[in-house]
């Protein structure tokens, strides 16, 4: 793990999610730029892999722009207007699916689905 975050770098967010903190905790939503200099292609392939190890259910993005893409605001040229909305569209269809509307227990809790043609 690289623990580079944080006070002292020191970070330890995907040991605790290899210590199961997250399990059970809902849906994750993870968007990366593939341009992005501070998650690099390797990174992002460590994060992804914990999360799948961990059974935790996620949507991984990964989109065409770079690092902060969707809150610089011009400030450093890296913001777009529609990957940011776009994008918006697809965390508030998350949220309908898994928060706001009561659609009853998850079918998949972690087990191999049955594979039906």
């Amino acid at each position: 793990m690289s623990s580079t975050l944080g006070k002292g770098k020191n970070d330890d967010t995907l040991k605790r999610v290899q210590g199961g903190e997250l399990s059970g905790k809902g849906e994750l939503v993870m968007i990366f730029g593939k341009q992005d200099t501070h998650v690099p292609r390797a990174g992002r392939d460590l994060i992804r892999s914990v999360l799948d190890n961990a059974k935790i259910p996620v949507s991984f993005l990964e989109v065409q722009a770079q690092h902060a893409f969707i809150r610089d605001e011009h400030s450093k040229g890296r913001w777009d207007a529609a990957l940011t909305r776009s994008l918006f569209n697809f965390m508030l269809e998350v949220f309908e699916r898994t928060v706001a509307r009561d659609l009853g227990p998850a079918v998949n809790n972690g087990e191999d689905l049955e594979h039906i043609c």
